[in-house]
């Protein structure tokens, strides 16, 4: 009997056993199945961020909208971080078997944490600004990354709210209504100064967007530079 009873106890054991592992083989594929677009549009985030030397610990911030492009040479304007974030996994979602990441396109503008804005024509003019940079604001440096996440660097700290003011290197100011209409002061600025290595800067106080959607004003560039610590660890 207790023979027995010990061979129905292994049996029982065994089949438990066998039972959790074919659970756990589920909830595996499960979880790779879920996460292979998740883990493709993190990687991304983190790429494009990193590439634009923009977001959490970085020099600069996006101005939305911009555009970005895909391996099968499609593009969409995004505008803002989250509609960037949605807009990759749709893509993926889509080209499943795809794994090569999406690109910024050029022109774009970025946002420096001393208020200093700046139209940026290519890649190579890129790599000319962030070498401006100090070593761990430029996205590549080498404990970048380090004890973070993927998805922790492809972060971005606020949006720029519109309308603003810029005041140019020779002291006059333009109002921008909008992204495009920055773009057309930006580049008629360096068109016409294309020697000039001061850059046009906001008029404070601004209006920024924080991640959790509430608005916020900054009064000045020191308060812009807090803003842009705060958020870069």
């Amino acid at each position: 009997m207790i023979s027995q009873l010990k061979i129905s106890l292994k049996f029982f054991a065994g089949f438990a056993f066998v039972l959790a592992m074919m659970g756990l083989a589920s909830c595996d594929k499960s979880s790779l199945d879920v996460t292979s677009e998740d883990y493709f549009t993190l990687g991304a985030m983190d790429s494009l961020h990193r590439n634009g030397g923009c977001g959490r610990g970085s020099c600069f911030e996006f101005v939305y909208p911009i555009s970005i492009k895909f391996a099968d040479g499609t593009t969409a304007e995004v505008s803002s971080n989250e509609n960037m974030r949605e807009t990759i996994r749709t893509w993926k979602e889509a080209n499943s078997d795809a794994t090569e990441r999406p690109t910024l396109v050029f022109p774009l503008e970025v946002l420096a944490s001393d208020g200093t804005v700046t139209s940026v024509a290519s890649e190579d003019e890129f790599k000319t600004l962030l070498a401006t940079c100090p070593p761990q604001g430029r996205g590549k440096g080498k404990g970048r990354g380090r004890g973070h996440k993927p998805g922790d660097n492809g972060q971005t700290c606020f949006k720029l709210n519109f309308p603003v003011t810029v005041q140019l290197p020779d002291s006059t100011t333009a109002t921008a209504a909008d992204k495009a209409a920055l773009h057309t002061i930006l580049h008629t600025w360096k068109k016409n100064n294309p020697t000039s290595r001061v850059r046009p800067s906001l008029v404070f106080p601004i209006s920024v967007t924080l991640t959790d959607g509430t608005t916020q004003s900054v009064a000045s560039k020191e308060a812009l530079a807090t803003l842009k610590e705060s958020c870069g660890n």
